[in-house]
């Protein structure tokens, strides 16, 4: 399973680079360390490298664009949240990561969100194709988009589609997946290991740091989806132990099994977890270990329902309900 990109072959696994932020919710980072995960991720065969402005006002561009000095092999996604934002603006955001990627291009330029109107996402889109026509971005992608946003920007070059998935989160399969197939689009997949809790380190909800406690997993009012997520969590747990490996790798390996995933980006902050996540990539999960992990995790996928959006019970995304009615 490998992605591919205009001019570009792209490794199974892209590093994303968001841990690099030294935010609130990954904390502090050393720009040395994070430099070394760099270089050894491209030592290893990973090409891509997915980051964004927002990640630490830009810090994670920054540490990314200086790793990558004399590393031209190396391939950088980046995406920005359209909002708001006039032609002028867009732009500005654009040069700005340029020169903190210290690149001439970007290699997969990308929509964070699409915008609350269509209007706007398109005006975006706008930018970014004449952008590509000059040869400041090489492909255009989206991120988080579903089936209307995917359909309604069927006449633009968009070659891409970044989505979370996991075991812990399996919502695009029925309706986005299949959306993005039909419309050439690739799909590279985010969130495999959601955001650390299936790192093999935390056993239960309760122990998961409470600055990454933002997905819908943790915000159902009465609590029920906490429950099932929390219960999903020991059953993977006693899956990985049967199988005598690591938790980690488990999730790494399905998602890497799909067919609809072209790529999983994952994140990595010491050059430790980047050879473990190296090494996953080697697990080959049989028919009957998949069709378990999918009965473990089906619970959990019915109830988060048809909603695309992982962080708000009131979507970004619109969605078609159980009705079949669209949903915003």
């Amino acid at each position: 399973m490998t992605g591919y990109f205009e001019g570009i072959s792209v490794f199974p696994i892209a590093l994303g680079t968001w841990t690099f932020a030294g935010d609130r919710i990954w904390g502090a980072s050393e720009e040395n360390r994070c430099i070394q995960v760099v270089h050894s991720a491209l030592d290893s065969g990973i090409e891509l490298f997915d980051t964004s402005p927002n990640y630490g006002e830009g810090r994670s561009e920054e540490i990314l664009g200086k790793a990558l000095i004399g590393r031209p092999e190396a391939q950088v996604a980046t995406k920005i949240k359209i909002d708001g934002l006039s032609v002028t603006d867009i732009r500005n955001l654009i040069y700005g990561s340029l020169k903190r990627l210290k690149r001439d291009r970007i290699d997969l330029m990308q929509i964070h969100w699409p915008a609350a109107g269509l209007d706007e996402t398109r005006r975006a889109l706008d930018v970014f194709t004449e952008l590509k026509r000059n040869s400041v971005v090489r492909n255009i992608g989206v991120c988080n988009f579903g089936v209307f946003d995917i359909v309604e920007t069927a006449d633009y070059p968009i070659i891409s589609n970044q989505l979370p998935y996991g075991l812990l989160w399996r919502v695009i399969e029925k309706e986005i997946a299949p959306a993005c197939k039909a419309n050439g689009q690739r799909i590279l997949s985010y969130a495999t290991l959601q955001q650390g809790l299936l790192s093999g380190k935390h056993r239960s909800l309760e122990s998961f740091p409470e600055g990454r406690k933002r997905t819908r997993h943790f915000l159902t009012p009465d609590g029920s989806l906490y429950r099932l997520t929390d219960s999903t969590l020991r059953d993977l747990h006693t899956f990985a132990a049967d199988c005598c490996t690591s938790l980690a790798k488990i999730a790494l390996a399905f998602s890497l099994s799909r067919e609809f995933i072209n790529t999983v980006i994952i994140g990595a902050r010491t050059q430790e977890q980047l050879q473990q996540i190296l090494e996953a990539q080697k697990l080959q999960l049989s028919g009957e270990d998949l069709k378990n992990l999918e009965s473990i995790t089906e619970p959990l996928k019915s109830k988060l329902g048809g909603n695309p959006d992982m962080f708000k019970d009131e979507s970004r995304v619109r969605y078609n309900n159980e009705n079949g009615d669209p949903v915003r």
